[in-house]
């Protein structure tokens, strides 16, 4: 039956790591406390912040004595529960951590939205990344993207590309709704989602642990050795330095 589609990750593979680490998450960080002193979060999502932050107490400490300058008019008492005033100064920490939490992920894409189309940001694609996209669709093979950051943010980096906007080429984007990249149940429902059996997708990474996830249901894998990319362990995937 051959590939039928193409399942492919950003940071690392379409887009260097160092356009996320140093464009896009200092950006998201220095905009994020002005952001929500005006945003509102819905009771659900409040529900899922409180619940993650109250996960660890010895985390909610560092942020304290991490933030206390910053917080210096509140007793730690006060701080150490949750509240919404303690959402930006979180959010902050998790930033720094590079967090996977679905709420900051909306934040981030949002704050990145603003900063496109305001044009103070600009995505970085690799140069080969057009072309491989381009070709794909010639050949009748759909493109999809999954990465760990909100779908919202996925769009906005193939839209606002320095080479131009890239959706065209793109069918569809899946985040970690469907579950973690490292989850062989997440690539279970990406190839339900796409009626497509395991064997006719190929998923393109620059993580081992995502390549055997998707390879333990069937998909066929490649792994992207770009520049700047964290060095894997020894694994017997096939390895590009391009597309």
């Amino acid at each position: 039956m051959g590939i039928k589609h193409y399942l492919l990750d950003i940071e690392g593979t379409t887009a260097p790591i160092a356009f996320v680490h140093q464009i896009l998450f200092p950006y998201a960080k220095k905009h994020i406390v002005p952001f929500l002193r005006e945003y509102r979060f819905s009771e659900i999502r409040l529900n899922e912040i409180q619940s993650e932050y109250e996960k660890d107490s010895s985390l909610r400490e560092e942020i304290f004595l991490s933030r206390f300058t910053k917080l210096e008019t509140k007793t730690k008492s006060e701080l150490l529960p949750f509240s919404s005033e303690i959402i930006p100064s979180y959010f902050e920490y998790l930033i720094e951590k590079d967090r996977k939490f679905g709420p900051l992920k909306e934040i981030q894409g949002k704050i990145w939205k603003q900063g496109y189309e305001s044009g103070e940001i600009k995505s970085i694609v690799y140069p080969d990344v057009p072309e491989f996209l381009k070709k794909a669709e010639e050949e009748g093979i759909q493109n999809h993207v999954y990465s760990s950051g909100s779908v919202e943010a996925q769009i906005l980096i193939y839209q606002y590309s320095e080479l131009g906007d890239l959706r065209k080429y793109f069918t569809s984007y899946f985040d970690t709704a469907v579950g973690g990249k490292r989850d062989k149940v997440s690539y279970e429902n990406i190839a339900k989602q796409l009626e497509s059996p395991p064997n006719q997708i190929r998923f393109f990474t620059d993580i081992v642990e995502e390549a055997e996830a998707a390879n333990a249901i069937g998909m066929d894998v490649v792994i992207l050795n770009r520049p700047g990319n964290i060095p894997q362990k020894s694994h017997s995937f096939p390895v590009w330095d391009q597309f």
